[in-house]
C-alpha cells in the first residue's frame, strides 16, 4: 500500500498528529520514522497497541498477524503501533517484505525495533534487509507529554544481550532532549523486566540508571514470548505472549496476541488481547 502526499495528511489530520509532521513522496516504512505522535491534551487519551515476536517464515505464517491488524483496524481508539521485533525467522529479506506486506494493511503509522531474528548476520550489513522493509532501527517521537523511544538492543543473533555504549549514549542523547518533566514509554525486543524469566538484557540496570532524574513511565519488551508484568519504582515493565503461528509461548500458554496500552496523563492502563482464530491459523501453519 502506497500512500500520496494528500492521503497521507488526511490520515495524519484524522488521527491529531502534529502539524509539523515533515511528508515526502515515499512508501509507507519510510514516512512512518518522519510521523509525529500527537501531543498530550490535544486528543485526550493516548491509545497505542504493542506487538512481538511474529517471526514469520512464510506466507502462510501471516495468517495469524493478518488477523491481529483486523482486530487492530477495527479498534477506533488504538492510534498506533510498534512492533517489538522478532518480525522475521532468518531476517530474510523474503521474510521482512512479508512482514511490510502484512503491517501495510494497517489503518494505524507503526513503528519496529529489531530482534535478534530480524538480522542477516552473515550479510555485510545485518541491518540492511530490516531497514529496507521496517525502517530506522532506533528513534525518538512523541511531542508534548510523552516521549516514545525505540531503542536497538541486538547484538548480532544473540539471545541474551548487552546494550554498548554508543546506544547508550544515544540514549543520553534522547533524553537531554526530552528533559525532566516528560513521561516517557521504552521500547525494546529484549527485556528489562526486573524479574522476566529469562533473557534480561544484561546490563540492564546501567541502561535504567540512565533514567534516574527522567520521568520513565513503561518499558514495553518481547523476546520472552509470554505475558510478565511487574511494576518497579513508578516503572511498568512487559513482555507479551508472541504473535506467531511458527512459534510457541516460552510459559507455555496457548493464547497469542498483543498488548494494548492507553496512556493518560502519567497512568498507564494496559491488557492483553489474544487473537481470536489463532488456532485455525497454527493448524494451517504447520
Amino acid at each position: 500500500m502506497k500512500f500520496s502526499r494528500r492521503q497521507f495528511i488526511g490520515l495524519t489530520m484524522g488521527i491529531g498528529l502534529s502539524s509539523c509532521t515533515r511528508v515526502r513522496e515515499l512508501n509507507w516504512a519510510q514516512l512512518k520514522p518522519e510521523i509525529s505522535l500527537p501531543h498530550w491534551g490535544d486528543e485526550g487519551p493516548l491509545c497505542f497497541v504493542a506487538m512481538n515476536d511474529l517471526h514469520v517464515l512464510d506466507a502462510k505464517s501471516t495468517g495469524i498477524i493478518n488477523r491481529a491488524i483486523n482486530q487492530i483496524n477495527a479498534d477506533s481508539e488504538v492510534q498506533f503501533v510498534v512492533l517489538l521485533g522478532d518480525l522475521a525467522t532468518q531476517g530474510r529479506i523474503q521474510e521482512l517484505k512479508l512482514v511490510q506486506q502484512s503491517l501495510e494493511r494497517l489503518e494505524k503509522p507503526y513503528f519496529c525495533v529489531p530482534g535478534n531474528h530480524d538480522v542477516a548476520v552473515r550479510a555485510t550489513d545485518m541491518y540492511a534487509n530490516y531497514i529496507q522493509t521496517c525502517g530506522n532501527t532506533q528513534w525518538r517521537e512523541g511531542e508534548g507529554g510523552w516521549a516514545f523511544l525505540g531503542l536497538d538492543t541486538c547484538n548480532g543473533s544473540a539471545s541474551d544481550v548487552t546494550v554498548p555504549s554508543k546506544r547508550m549514549k544515544w540514549i543520553k542523547k534522547q533524553l537531554e532532549h526530552i528533559g525532566p518533566k516528560r513521561s516517557i514509554a521504552l521500547f525494546s525486543h529484549h527485556p528489562f523486566n526486573p524479574h522476566t524469566k529469562a533473557y534480561r538484557v544484561k546490563n540492564a540496570e546501567a541502561v535504567l540508571s540512565l533514567f534516574e532524574g527522567y520521568n520513565l513511565k513503561l518499558v514495553a519488551s518481547g523476546h520472552y514470548h509470554g505475558n510478565q508484568v511487574e511494576e518497579r519504582d513508578g516503572v511498568l515493565f512487559t513482555t507479551t505472549a508472541c504473535c506467531s503461528s511458527t512459534r510457541d509461548n516460552f510459559d507455555k500458554t496457548p493464547e497469542k496476541g498483543y498488548r494494548r496500552f492507553q496512556l493518560d496523563n502519567e497512568t498507564v492502563q494496559h491488557t492483553f488481547v489474544e487473537v481470536t482464530v489463532y488456532k485455525n491459523l497454527l493448524a494451517a501453519s504447520h
